[in-house]
């Protein structure tokens, strides 16, 4: 009796790790779903940068602004809390916007000389 209790617990074991490994070869073999798994993946981890980066930023002020109305430390933290408002006021990204806009016109650029030209046909040979 003892060896028929040893050997369930396996078989579920096995039929688990068998699962998990055809689910895995699963996965591996379609290169679209790996694509769009590592996609999203790649976009949640953006947004969760900006996101992050936003609520750490406003944090930072309001510990400066808090400190604002001490004597020597005060003078300090507003002129770290003007130049911390300053830059992110300033940045707006405009060149990163200009060079993405350029890139794209090329591959559109690029598409456009591709599809006007001419395709042989090799069905007459």
């Amino acid at each position: 009796m003892t060896s028929k209790k040893n050997t369930q617990p396996m078989d579920k074991a096995e039929r688990r790790a068998n699962e998990t490994l055809k689910e895995f070869i699963r996965y591996s073999s379609s290169p679209w779903r790996i694509i769009w798994t590592n996609f999203v993946a790649g976009l949640f981890r953006g947004l969760g940068t900006i996101i992050g980066a936003s609520v750490f930023i406003a944090f930072i002020i309001w510990v400066l602004t808090l400190f604002v109305d001490v004597p020597l430390i005060g003078e300090y933290a507003v002129q770290i809390k003007d130049k911390v408002v300053n830059y992110v006021e300033t940045s707006n990204y405009d060149d990163e916007f200009r060079r993405i806009e350029q890139t794209l016109e090329n591959i559109e650029g690029e598409l456009q000389e591709v599809k006007e030209e001419p395709t042989s046909d090799y069905s007459d040979k």
